[in-house]
């Protein structure tokens, strides 16, 4: 008498057993079969336990937050979670993190990429997330009330300096007019250049316009940052976009 097992992908180990005296055959991704021991045999199980343990793991916080109602993207997994002191979700993924605006279904959510946030603040006294940075039309800031420092802090900090490829000041008259700042979309590769002119600075001035695309390619030729495989470049500014050339 025969018995088979067979796994449902993705994790892909095919068992054929054969009782009585015949032979104990393993299949595991697609290779060969081969006769094994019994002591084989339980190591091998013991192995895609551990294997499928591993990624139900990643996906069970990622289908949560999905579930919940998070745009998270169909390559993103969810590799922090947390609750603010309302209870509500917080998921973090290496792309970005994702805020519910409000408690229950329906609400909707913030998706902030990693390569916008410019800076991250931990108030261990409020225990408060400030999360800040910039975008076309100004500075933005996300503040996040915790019950506890989390590891979210942490992951935070690094997400953002991950993202970070170069920085240089833009100067017209010994002046600091500009700053121009290379950011590396997570997962798409695309290189965002940020540029935050100071308070008097006019992007549509001749002088200043000059200046800041010389520094851009300055910091590409001493750097080689380049664009990603499309060779797009997208350069924005605080006041407005600047239209690639």
């Amino acid at each position: 008498m025969g018995v088979s097992v067979i796994a449902a992908r993705p994790f892909g180990l095919q068992v054929r057993l054969q009782l009585g005296d015949g032979p104990m055959s393993v299949t595991n991704a697609g290779h060969a079969n081969a006769r094994v021991s019994l002591a084989g045999f339980t190591t091998l199980v013991r192995a895609w336990l551990l294997a499928a343990t591993g990624r139900l793991a990643v996906w069970r916080p990622t289908s949560a937050a999905r579930a919940a109602g998070a745009p998270i993207g169909p390559a993103e997994r969810v590799l922090i979670t947390g609750r603010d002191v309302e209870g509500l979700l917080v998921a973090a993924t290496k792309a970005a993190v994702y805020c519910q605006d409000g408690p229950g279904p329906g609400r909707p959510w913030s998706r902030l990429g990693w390569e916008d946030v410019g800076g991250v603040g931990w108030d261990e006294r409020r225990h408060v997330l400030t999360l800040t940075g910039v975008r076309p039309g100004g500075h933005w800031q996300k503040e996040l009330a915790l019950p506890s420092h989390t590891p979210l802090v942490e992951f935070a900090r690094e997400r953002l300096t991950s993202t970070l490829l170069a920085s240089a000041a833009v100067r017209l008259d010994d002046q600091v007019c500009a700053w121009v700042t290379a950011r590396r979309q997570p997962g798409s590769g695309k290189v965002v250049w940020v540029v935050v002119l100071d308070e008097a600075g006019d992007i549509s001035a001749p002088a200043i316009r000059a200046k800041v695309e010389a520094a851009i390619a300055d910091l590409q030729a001493q750097t080689g940052i380049t664009a990603d495989a499309a060779g797009v470049i997208v350069p924005c500014l605080v006041a407005g976009m600047i239209p690639p050339r």
